[in-house]
């Protein structure tokens, strides 16, 4: 496609000073475009569709405080203001909203009109009171931008009286509500962290309730009836058009956790991390398809399940020692489709990728981001940093094509400064002029005896100070040209922020 062969790479960072953009040979700097404007409180978690036209999030502000500066959007009188592609400053709507509370309800925000809604407009989806910030949690939208779905403590259908953590979806042309779930207990754990296919039809996320009761549900046999009366954390998976549950793991102890599933873009894989022994799941390799899976020492890894063969690959096989010892080892993964490929960031460099061991190997604990080429059953380390620095949350885009993480390293020396930021890099197996790397590889400028390749660019998008606050959840539409995230701008409020990586 144009979009694809016209590809930018981009480095992004949002704080409170003026855009400042570092161009490669002729192309044009994208600008973030700041969704929300507020006095207090919080909008974020952020989740965006195919189309880059629709972001849903959370937010505990009052609408009416939501764009209190929306003429200007000017926070340190540089005239840097908040423009839509028509190059009109903003004058956002919510109609009929109410949050008088400050409970955390869902929003959904247009960039264009479409029926009664006008361009640049936020609907209100969720209107409950009580249990603050987190009454409706983590939403995630369908690339296809029709369903939202996210956990709630909030008894919105008349099911969940006793405010339990349950699994809601909202149909986003009728605006009706379903409750998924229907559990007892569990606290904010019960049902949580929700992802969905691109046609929302198949949904994963983790729960740590006890699904024997549940008719519908099985293991991934498909015939033995689910059960955790251990108590654990365990992924769960529903198809809607079956309307049956599946429950992927299982574990003997409460402390074998699997957390933060998420389902390929067509729904035939999951990916997880877990700190499950993984005696207990059938059907299991490590990444060479042959040796047997274990993680005896719970230490926390990556596994991908193909539910089309029953199948679970062991990406991640590493020791509990040194800086590779929590159940965050290897955390935050993300799957694009198909299950071609699986992003993650990891602390065990020196064990997942020994012979190009870069500055974390004297024993640091930063984290590193890797994608696994599950074809190729070939594991390559995106990020080669020195210790003190970081690279969290990389995803990876449906398609494939680009990985997105957050970082204070500094690479092709865009970012000297070591501010917090995003970069955004196009993935590649290509080899490279010098050491290892490749083009879908970057080394920091601090880092010795390795040499980025010249086939890898980045362009550069910032703001003063870098980032404010960390990033948890960021959204990447599946052909890797928008994205969603949150982050604080000057006064310390957290804002929504869209980027189109072609403007």
């Amino acid at each position: 496609m144009k979009s694809m062969r016209s590809a930018r790479y981009l480095v992004v960072a949002a704080a409170v000073a003026l855009i400042a953009g570092i161009a490669i040979a002729v192309t044009i700097t994208p600008t973030p475009k700041q969704v929300t404007n507020t006095t207090g409180g919080k909008c974020q978690n952020t989740s965006i569709d195919k189309s880059g036209k629709l972001i849903v999030f959370t937010a505990n502000v009052s609408p009416s405080l939501m764009f209190s500066d929306a003429g200007t959007f000017d926070f340190d009188g540089t005239g840097n203001d908040f423009k839509l592609p028509t190059n009109t400053a903003p004058t956002p709507t919510c109609v009929n909203c109410s949050n008088a509370d400050g409970n955390g309800e869902l929003y959904l925000w247009r960039l264009k009109a479409k029926g009664t809604d006008p361009s640049n407009s936020i609907r209100q989806l969720t209107n409950t009171t009580g249990s603050a910030f987190a009454a409706n949690n983590l939403p995630d939208i369908n690339q296809k931008g029709t369903v939202v779905a996210w956990d709630s403590d909030r008894d919105h259908t008349g099911g969940n009286a006793g405010n339990d953590q349950e699994i809601f979806v909202e149909d986003l042309t009728t605006n009706a509500i379903t409750q998924i779930t229907s559990t007892t207990g569990g606290g904010n754990a019960g049902n949580r962290s929700v992802n969905l296919s691109d046609d929302g039809k198949v949904m994963v996320w983790d729960s740590n309730r006890d699904w024997a009761a549940v008719g519908n549900c099985t293991l991934v046999d498909g015939t033995t009836a689910c059960g955790n009366s251990s108590g654990a954390s365990q992924i769960m998976l529903y198809d809607v058009t079956a309307n049956h549950f599946t429950q992927i793991t299982t574990s003997a102890a409460g402390s074998e956790d699997s957390i933060r599933a998420r389902v390929s873009s067509e729904g035939k894989f999951v990916a997880f991390q877990t700190t499950n022994t993984l005696a207990s799941l059938a059907n299991c390799t490590l990444a060479d398809g042959v040796t047997a899976c274990n993680n005896s020492d719970q230490n926390g890894e990556i596994v991908m399940w193909d539910r089309v063969l029953n199948h679970f690959t062991q990406i991640t096989s590493t020791p509990k020692t040194g800086s590779c010892s929590s159940s965050n080892s290897s955390e935050r993964v993300e799957i694009s489709k198909a299950g071609k490929y699986v992003t993650f960031q990891s602390t065990c460099e020196f064990y997942l990728n020994p012979t190009g061991c870069a500055g974390s190997c004297d024993g640091s604990d930063n984290d590193e981001a890797f994608v696994y080429d599950t074809k190729a059953k070939k594991l390559t380390q995106v990020t080669l940093s020195v210790p003190a620095k970081f690279n969290r949350v990389p995803r990876i885009s449906g398609g494939g094509a680009y990985i997105i993480w957050e970082s204070n390293a500094s690479y092709k020396n865009l970012n000297p400064s070591h501010q917090r930021v995003l970069y955004i890099i196009k993935r590649s197996t290509k080899a490279g002029t010098g050491g290892f790397t490749g083009a879908g590889q970057v080394v920091a400028d601090d880092e010795t005896g390795f040499v980025q390749s010249s086939k890898t660019k980045l362009l550069a998008v910032s703001r003063s100070g870098g980032f404010n606050s960390s990033i948890e959840q960021i959204g990447v539409a599946t052909g890797g040209r928008f994205f969603s995230f949150d982050n604080a701008k000057g006064v310390g409020n957290q804002e929504v922020w869209f980027i189109d990586r072609n403007k």
